[in-house]
């Protein structure tokens, strides 16, 4: 690996606001659906300096550059940020909460719009992004939108102090340990992967992806990862796209030379 991968995976151009500048928000529309780009982008751009480095000592990046399983994991990301490693569909699942154990299936809520990430207690970005989605799931009536975590795997297992007491899970027991810690954190539902980590591999096996499934079944955003300012755009367009009884596009402009 060259040196300059060691810092890719936390590393980020200037700007706190960065990401969503370059991040294109207007929506798809038809006249049956509203989709938006998707950013699959593998910087992340969207903290900013400061955040960027508080998580980074968090990890030990000379490790990232020569661990096994963290270049598997980069390469996993690089791959996904060119638009590879995932069939961009709706995948159902049914999970399990971590905190009551009662199954959560996705194509099991229709109506609501859903929206989730995955994440984990050794993956920092997802952490720093709780709190933000917890601000999100008080805002949005409960009947409209679904918001939650899908525990997957660890994206720095037994790293430096700070993890060096959550190597990877060797039984669904050990995992289910892991992200009931890791509840509470936060408000949201937290819903356990399986040791196989099935529903991260089909969401492309990015370990702070975010995800926006609308009230019809229809996956209309993936990201790389999970800001949640990205998130409250795309839901409150859904809510408004419904409430105004799902409007038709409006027709295409003809241009005098067309």
């Amino acid at each position: 690996m060259r040196p300059a991968l060691l810092a890719l995976f936390l590393a980020a151009a200037p700007g706190t606001f960065a990401q969503l500048q370059n991040w294109d928000p207007t929506p798809y529309r038809t006249d049956s659906a509203v989709t938006f780009h998707d950013d699959l982008d593998y910087y992340l751009n969207s903290y900013s300096k400061a955040e960027i480095k508080a998580m980074r000592k968090q990890v030990d990046i000379w490790r990232m550059n020569f661990d096994k399983l963290m270049r598997a994991t980069i390469t996993d990301l690089r791959t996904y940020s060119e638009g590879g490693n995932m069939d961009p569909h709706t995948h159902d699942f049914t999970l399990k909460d971590a905190r009551d154990g009662r199954p959560y299936r996705l194509e099991g809520r229709p109506g609501r719009i859903r929206a989730f990430m995955f994440g984990s207690i050794s993956n920092p970005p997802a952490r720093a992004q709780l709190p933000f989605w917890d601000r999100l799931r008080a805002k949005y009536d409960t009947a409209q939108v679904d918001l939650f975590v899908v525990y997957g795997k660890e994206l720095h297992p037994g790293d430096r102090k700070r993890f060096r007491a959550y190597p990877l899970p060797k039984s669904e027991h050990e995992k289910l340990a892991y992200a009931q810690e890791f509840a509470q954190l936060t408000t949201l539902p937290v819903l356990v992967d399986g040791l196989d980590d099935a529903v991260l591999q089909a969401y492309g096996r990015v370990p702070n992806g975010a995800y926006v499934v609308d009230a019809d079944g229809r996956l209309v955003f993936r990201g790389t990862w999970a800001d949640s300012r990205k998130i409250e755009h795309i839901v409150d367009t859904l809510l408004r796209w419904y409430a105004e009884g799902r409007p038709k596009a409006p027709p295409a402009v003809m241009k005098d030379d067309e």
